[in-house]
């Protein structure tokens, strides 16, 4: 066998071939894709083939410039998908990007490198996950970094760490900008939240995030350029012969096999994945003899599912597909964070790349209100799941989704992981915050919007459905004017710009606030959920396996099946559920 790079005009010949059979085939060569493609060839006697509907942008210097990466939203390489009107946000149409090319979605985010919570990690064996938790997956945290330590001018410049949190022999590169901004930006900004109450965190990588931090990025820092996923895991080994590349390919259905369900079980077996060129053209079938992974995203996976027979009967019977398995859950339970801007006009003479983030928690928000505020939401719980469930197309129920609601009250007010993040982007002229709440209990769906895989899912995340997202966010929006006009940073700032203190005055409460909120918030891109890992009686979509239920061979590894919405950004974690879903994948082979 011959390993090859498919580009459009080699698209003919690729299908010539279509009828070849690898062992894995793995849909979406992205963030988790692209790790499984790596660890699962390692050895030499398994074949796998990455369908991907991007193509590579090794050479793209937007792509390897991290501080450019807003350049690439709506461009031919960001999905840009439109949500449908959202019914709270008075019928706002949002644009959630998500990565069109090979390394997915770590090829155009903002490359920040922060973990979850050591709690929150714990707590998915609560909903069925055994053998899931923070333990368990540290090895793995460690196994995919190749952390690059500051070097003094770094250090200057505000970036610390603990070398025990990093690892130092894996793929994705870890460490700081050269061009981080100096002066005195940093110890200005950490000193002012300290005096607001909030700590100082050296090094969040340890499972505390609370605090602020200089956090760190994906980057080469010796070349200065993004260690995306296809830099980190693909590039290096793509000429293996047992390892063979689907560009410009869309992944249209998992077929089934036509044999019965094997003897003891009702599961069914895939036996390959219909694909068809981008552009154009007939349908072909490459064949799978193990198993089928989906790792294309959270609006993509539940669409593959849905379009192969698997999801909701109300939502499949609409479309005319018919029903493999009753799996409601897929494409439910959406969540996301509303991200708002603030800004106030500075003075300043800082310049450079800004990794300042800041993490409080319930109680660095609410102060003495804090056990009233935790009151409020645990009394509301029955109502918020009633509104989630009548929501949900009959996928879920309210007592399904207290369960889940509970878990997170318990982390946010009991076990105290933080509920918030701040970015501080100060310039010479204006200091801007971009913040959201980690953990709004909003919960939404994305589903096919038709048969056809080019047609954009139906994405509604519904924002601000619940009354405890625009709580979270009012106090944190309250936090961050607070800093604006607390010195030192106070000293730096004049008055604030979007939104003023005439449209919003100072301590303004949430009937002052989400207005703004409505007509400014855009999605962080940080959906989670789709496919959920949980036990099947809460409204799983895959077993602690990773593998569908329903199916004996059919993985989803990607966003998607995280459980809930965590703190910190993704790309850390879903490096890490890779890693260890790869060598599940090989232990049961």
């Amino acid at each position: 066998m011959r390993s090859f790079l498919l580009t459009t005009l080699a698209l003919p010949s690729v299908f010539a071939k279509a009828q070849d059979a690898y062992d894995y085939l793995i849909v979406g060569g992205g963030t988790c894709g692209l790790v499984l493609a790596n660890r699962l060839t390692e050895s030499p006697n398994v074949t796998v083939a990455v369908i991907e509907a991007g193509d590579s942008v090794k050479d793209s210097y937007n792509v390897t410039q991290i501080e450019n990466y807003f350049v690439n939203l709506g461009t031919s390489i960001d999905w840009a998908y439109p949500s449908v009107p959202q019914e709270y946000t008075d019928g706002k149409v949002l644009t959630f990007n998500a990565g069109k090319a090979l390394g997915g979605t770590s090829t155009i985010n903002g490359a920040t490198y922060v973990r979850a919570s050591r709690a929150q990690i714990d707590a998915w064996e609560d909903l069925g996950n055994e053998g899931w938790n923070w333990d368990s997956l540290w090895p793995y945290y460690l196994k995919s970094e190749h952390f690059q330590p500051p070097t003094p001018d770094l250090v200057a410049k505000g970036a610390e760490y603990e070398a025990s949190a990093h690892g130092t022999g894996g793929h994705v590169g870890v460490g700081w900008s050269n061009y981080t901004m100096g002066g005195n930006a940093h110890s200005v900004i950490n000193q002012t939240y300290q005096n607001l109450g909030i700590p100082y965190n050296r090094d969040q990588s340890t499972g505390d995030l609370h605090g602020f931090s200089v956090f760190p990025s994906t980057i080469d820092s010796k070349l200065e350029i993004r260690s995306d996923a296809a830099r980190s895991y693909w590039y290096s080994i793509e000429s293996r012969p047992n390892l063979h590349l689907f560009t410009n390919t869309l992944a249209e259905k998992i077929q089934w096999s036509a044999l019965k369900p094997q003897p003891k079980t009702s599961k069914l077996a895939a036996s390959g994945v219909q694909v068809r060129p981008i552009s154009g053209g007939d349908s072909r079938t490459i064949t799978a003899r193990k198993e089928v992974i989906l790792s294309a995203g959270s609006h993509k996976s539940p669409g593959m599912l849905e379009r192969s027979g698997f999801g909701n009967p109300n939502i499949l019977s609409k479309m005319g597909i018919p029903l493999k398995y009753n799996l409601p859950a897929v494409g439910d339970g959406l969540q996301d964070q509303p991200n708002v801007v603030i800004l106030a006009n500075a003075s300043t003479n800082w310049t450079g790349y800004t990794p300042y983030v800041t993490y409080p928690t319930a109680s660095d928000l609410f102060g003495a209100n804090t056990s009233n505020v935790a009151r409020h939401v645990s009394d509301q719980i029955p109502a918020y799941a009633a509104t989630i469930a009548s929501k949900s197309n009959n996928a879920t129920t309210a007592d399904v989704v207290q369960k889940q609601l509970r878990i997170q009250v318990d982390l946010i007010f009991n076990k105290s992981i933080p509920v918030g993040e701040i970015l501080t982007v100060p310039s010479e002229t204006q200091i801007l915050a971009a913040f959201w709440l980690l953990l709004p209990f909003s919960r939404g769906s994305t589903h096919i919007s038709s048969t056809n895989t080019s047609d954009a899912p139906l994405i509604s995340p519904n924002f601000f459905m619940l009354d405890w997202d625009a709580i979270g966010q009012t106090a944190i929006a309250n936090l961050v004017r607070r800093a604006f006009h607390t010195g030192p940073l106070g000293e730096y700032t004049g008055a604030d710009i979007t939104p003023n203190t005439t449209v919003v005055p100072n301590g303004a409460g949430v009937e002052q606030w989400l207005p703004y909120f409505k007509q400014s918030y855009t999605p962080n891109n940080h959906p989670v959920s789709t496919c959920a890992m949980m036990s099947h009686e809460l409204g799983g979509v895959v077993d602690p396996e990773l593998v569908v239920y329903g199916t004996q061979n059919v993985r989803v590894v990607d966003a998607s099946v995280l459980p809930f919405q965590i703190n910190g950004h993704l790309t850390s974690t879903l490096y890490a559920v890779a890693e260890r879903a790869s060598d599940l994948i090989k232990e049961s082979a």
